[in-house]
């Protein structure tokens, strides 16, 4: 046997290049890796800059907790980590990076250098891949990884590099989908002299709503509802497109598990399922959609790109996917009935809430369509996603708090539909049981009629109530802090079936509003002229100047 048949070990910068050949694809899979690593080290900003489409240079830098000036020539090393420390973690695997292969892969196959800084060191240090003695320099506090010449001393890879804008496209794709996983995160990436993304945090509903907006277009959050399931410990939520915003290919079809985005042929299948009957042949649905679930029912160790995964019970997740997406378009077409029914309904002025017998519900149902449809409002300016200026053919300047205004108009639907006993009930994908206290519990079942008067449906279960439905129109709130909000306070004093019904319309959330288009919807259903209300004020002489 001659000499090149003997069994040898590879030379580690060879091993390093073929773990490359796994990981590193393109430049896309370098901001991947390196962004991930940041988020694991609990970053809150992330900037990202890129020059060349990412052939030239990806830089990362982030806040997070550092590197230890010891550790950095280790965490070029193959197999080297700090989150993954005995054989039993496998199963509990809760970071996106584990595999310790990322940084020594990127360096085999670009020129690397990494600058770190803890809160406790008096300045930073940084390392490259030729060098692995560790220099001081000043840096702010966390890491900042800059990779050059990507590919440099492998040709034939870079020879298969597509364009500069397609590698750009992959890139800003890539970040799309980690942005939309994290809005506890705020991101800064720019091209060159070009910014493409600046996401500052976003820490409510209403600002994710305004990221998603972003990312995914203004037409998706209008044309889309917030799900949120629960069975056991498996919970779905998320934002769902209507079956007729499907879209002519999968560009936002963004799932996540446990903050991971994964494509997954489990989930595929589970959501065309639930669309199957109701979008045509060739088309997409639209959808951002965060599953948790505990991490021992899911392998995510499967694929070098973790982008795969498998779970313990796969029949079990694909059926609660399913039918908790059929369960939201279900409901949306029911939805659709609601409001064409009640669309020429307008909102009383003043005192809506304190006197709805003074608003003439029969005469505003028999009133023509064309008299509540045809406004002449014009939007002159909408602010902070609440706000809008309107005028009328008298010029007459209006503020308006449009979530206010939507959130009164949709508490006269609650209550229209009570008076007209077509009150709708969405029934929960699998029950929510909520534990209550022993006299909690009592005054629930005391007053079971009543609540499912109100669309609200449950049975008992030893100690604890199990919710089967609420009303349509409170699809958004917490379904378990909503029940035990109604609890205390069937404790605290005796209520009445009218009670009830104004508890319920008080914890109507408002909605962000997303565009002009969805401002303009919602001012179509307001009455004229304008009274001044609690969501509306006259911008007059007298109005502007008391504000100074």
């Amino acid at each position: 046997m001659s000499l090149t048949q003997r069994i040898q070990a590879l030379p580690l910068h060879l091993a390093n290049q073929i773990a490359a050949g796994e990981v590193i694809e393109r430049p896309a899979s370098v901001v991947k890796e390196l962004v991930e690593n940041s988020i694991d080290a609990g970053a809150t900003q992330l900037y990202i800059d890129i020059e060349g489409a990412g052939s030239q240079l990806i830089r990362v830098r982030d806040n997070g907790s550092g590197i230890h000036p010891d550790d950095l020539a280790l965490a070029l090393s193959r197999h080297a980590t700090s989150k993954l420390h005995s054989s039993e973690q496998l199963s509990h695997i809760a970071s996106l990076g584990f595999r310790g292969e990322a940084l020594p892969s990127i360096a085999s196959v670009s020129n690397l250098s990494l600058s770190s800084r803890q809160n406790d060191s008096e300045c930073g240090w940084q390392i490259t891949a030729n060098k692995h003695q560790p220099t001081p320099l000043a840096h702010p506090i966390g890491t900042t990884i800059e990779v050059r010449e990507l590919f440099f001393n492998l040709p034939a890879r870079k020879h298969f590099l597509r364009g500069d804008k397609t590698e750009l496209h992959h890139i800003t794709t890539t970040l799309y989908r980690l942005a939309l996983s994290k809005f506890d995160i705020g991101f800064h990436y720019q091209s060159g002299t070009h910014s493409i993304i600046k996401l500052p945090i976003a820490s409510t509903t209403e600002q994710q709503q305004q990221r998603i907006a972003k990312l995914c277009g203004h037409a998706f959050i209008k044309n889309s509802h917030y799900i949120d399931q629960q069975f056991d410990e498996i919970k779905l939520k998320g934002w769902l497109g209507t079956a007729q915003a499907h879209r002519p290919q999968t560009d936002v079809n963004y799932f996540y598990i446990n903050g991971r985005v994964i494509r997954d042929r489990v989930i595929n299948h589970a959501i065309r399922q639930a669309y199957v009957d109701l979008i045509p042949a060739g088309r997409h649905p639209a959808f951002v959609l965060y599953l948790t679930l505990p991490l021992d029912k899911v392998d995510i160790n499967v694929h070098p790109t973790k982008h795969e995964v498998r779970f313990r019970d796969a029949r079990l997740v694909h059926g609660l996917i399913t039918r908790a997406l059929q369960d939201a378009l279900a409901t949306e077409q029911k939805a659709k009935v609601i409001a064409q029914q009640t669309l020429d309904i307008d909102i009383p002025n003043n005192n809506i809430a304190e006197n709805p017998k003074q608003y003439d519900v029969e005469s505003r149902r028999h009133k023509k369509p064309e008299q509540t449809a045809d406004l002449n409002y014009q939007i002159a300016s909408l602010l902070h996603q609440r706000y809008v200026i309107v005028t009328s053919d008298n010029a007459q300047p209006w503020l308006i708090d449009l979530q206010l205004a939507e959130r009164a108009l949709r508490q006269q639907q609650f209550r229209h539909a009570l008076a007209t006993n077509s009150l709708r009930s969405r029934p929960i994908l699998v029950p929510i049981t909520v534990t209550l206290e022993t006299m909690q519990h009592q005054a629930m079942i005391n007053h079971q009629t009543d609540l499912a008067t109100l669309g609200i449906t449950f049975t008992t279960q030893h100690d604890q109530l199990v919710i089967h439905a609420i009303p349509s129109l409170l699809t958004h709130v917490d379904i378990v802090e909503l029940i035990r909000s109604i609890a205390s306070h069937l404790v605290q004093q005796k209520v009445s079936l009218q009670q009830l019904s104004t508890l319920l319309e008080q914890r109507l959330p408002m909605i962000a509003i997303s565009s002009s288009q969805q401002a303009d919807l919602i001012l179509k259903q307001l009455p004229e002229p304008l009274k001044s209300s609690q969501w509306c004020q006259r911008l007059d002489q007298e109005t502007l100047s008391s504000l100074f």
